[in-house]
């Protein structure tokens, strides 16, 4: 567990009520986000939470300045956990998130946050391709529904269990925040 590290991604407000991307899901994530914060910090393991930023001239979401760019409240970095900011799904594409963790000599990463996906799915798949160990908590993120080619909307729990499943075994271990040792 000493090489172990908690990665967070984009619990930011814009995935909550008032944001332009409300997760169906994202409430009762945090809840279980807040039990693998609680662990690892119990254990001293790093923590370290990634927020994204959009650098699109206008965008429409994570807009640089936009309410939505806050962290939710519940999941506030405490004093030592670095706060990396991306500018796009990969959490470790342009950004010093593979420093922290060499620095640390972190093996194994525990991944949490939003979306399932979109950034969830492109860090874990980073994560391995990069030889860490992955866990993905499946309580800890969430999916928002989305539209397959032809317009036909996919909801959210589809979603979220298809990439889920996509990730399991070969690129990372699957397993929910109250089974975390």
């Amino acid at each position: 567990m000493d090489k172990t590290a908690l990665v967070i991604i984009d619990v930011q407000q814009e995935y909550f009520a008032g944001g332009r991307l409300p997760l169906p899901q994202g409430p009762d994530a945090v809840k279980q986000i807040v039990r693998a914060l609680d662990w690892a910090r119990h254990r001293r393991l790093p923590v370290l939470h990634i927020v994204h930023e959009s650098r699109r001239p206008n965008a429409a979401i994570f807009a640089p300045g936009s309410p939505g760019l806050a962290m939710h409240p519940d999941i506030r970095p405490e004093a030592g956990e670095p706060v990396i900011q991306k500018h796009l799904p990969g959490s470790f594409t342009g950004t010093g998130l593979q420093e922290h963790l060499e620095k640390r000599g972190v093996e194994q990463l525990v991944i949490a946050g939003f979306m399932t996906q979109m950034c969830v799915d492109t860090t874990t798949r980073q994560a391995a391709h990069l030889g860490y160990k992955v866990t993905v908590l499946s309580d800890a993120t969430a999916a928002m529904d989305v539209k397959d080619p032809d317009g036909k909307v996919i909801p959210a729990e589809a979603v979220h269990r298809t990439h889920l499943g996509s990730l399991s075994g070969f690129l990372a271990d699957i397993t929910r925040a109250d089974q975390l040792a």
